[in-house]
């Protein structure tokens, strides 16, 4: 039985602590049971002093962001939840200028994989800041990509604090929202107020997106609904006075994991990490060689490749891939061809 995870992201102050005390009070009259990891840059915990009046365990990963110094610590803490508290949700409050891919890439470890499924990313967007926020005058370009980010990859959207804007102002972040992510749901909230059944039931944008691509295939005529589901983005933006820009059909992380039956050439493995297309953002995992008796632990991100010897032989032999609209048929069949 795997541990269903819920992302919370979002920039600072957006609403997501509000969200998380919200959904806790829901779960304590739920049946299962549920762990919350919190992170948060500085060395003094604020929120999780609040968090832990809600009766579930808190892990605080503290004086760090996940999505780099704290990485491990995020690994150690996640194996120790599962062992020691068999949950059946895992809540994770990232810090605010998380990068969702970074996230995914740490809750990925090759060895924690199978014990856990990610049900969906809930980003909480702040209406009364978004603009400035996103704006490339207003803020550093490494921050706009991190907030655009937290948009492009969520799975459900809350627009939170609509009641500090006006109506047309609504309108044009909501317009920015669909640019950024036409595929996922986006509630309208005042203090981060929704159902929560409906987000513990939220499903992930790359199931829905792969879902539809069956259907389209299935039916013969992929282009003809893509058009017509384009069409009807461009009339909102249209009628907001923004310019169009075709959106990506691929605004989801996906994630797979390949069990290897054997050992491979290592040459051939090697030149396979190294072709992998750019929508490939991670991978990584344990794996033998040839001729080669230790297990080597492999990591592919960003146009680098690090292969190393790995003494322990706990681990499965697997491969873990994060990335957009992944073609899994064409990665594993070249990675088959190692064998």
């Amino acid at each position: 039985m795997s541990a269903g995870v819920y992302i919370l992201t979002g920039y600072l102050g957006s609403g997501k602590t509000t969200l998380l005390q919200k959904l806790l009070a829901y779960l304590r009259n739920e049946d299962g049971r549920v762990v919350v990891l919190m992170n948060e840059m500085g060395e003094e915990d604020i929120d999780g002093e609040q968090i832990q009046g809600f009766g579930f365990p808190v892990k605080k990963l503290l004086d760090g962001c996940i999505c780099c110094s704290i990485r491990g610590e995020l690994t150690d803490g996640l194996k120790d939840v599962l062992s020691s508290f068999e949950p059946d949700h895992i809540l994770i409050e990232t810090t605010g200028v998380a990068d969702p891919v970074d996230v995914v890439d740490a809750l990925t470890h090759p060895e924690l994989y199978d014990r856990m499924e990610l049900k969906g990313i809930i980003s909480v967007v702040d209406a009364s800041r978004f603009r400035d926020l996103n704006s490339r005058f207003q803020s550093s370009g490494s921050l706009v990509k991190t907030i655009r980010n937290q948009v492009k990859y969520a799975d459900l959207l809350l627009l939170n604090k609509i009641d500090l804007v006006t109506p047309e102002v609504l309108e044009k972040v909501k317009a920015k929202l669909l640019e950024l992510n036409p595929h996922a749901p986006i509630h309208q909230t005042i203090q981060s107020d929704m159902d929560l059944r409906e987000l513990l039931s939220v499903k992930r944008a790359a199931e829905r997106s792969a879902a539809e691509r069956a259907r389209d295939k299935a039916a013969g005529s992929p282009v003809q609904k893509s058009i017509g589901r384009m069409s009807a983005l461009e009339k909102v933006k249209r009628s907001l006075g923004i310019s169009a820009g075709q959106p990506s059909l691929y605004n989801s992380i996906e994630t797979f994991s390949y069990h290897f039956t054997g050992p491979v050439d290592a040459k051939k493995f090697e030149d396979f990490l190294w072709d992998l297309p750019k929508n490939v953002y991670r991978a990584k995992g344990y794996v033998l060689f040839k001729g080669r008796e230790e297990l080597i632990s492999f990591q592919h991100t960003d146009n680098q490749v690090n292969l190393f010897p790995f003494e322990n032989f706990g681990p499965k032999m697997v491969a873990v891939f994060i990335g957009e609209g992944l073609d899994r048929e064409k990665i594993i069949a070249d990675l088959e061809a190692c064998y």
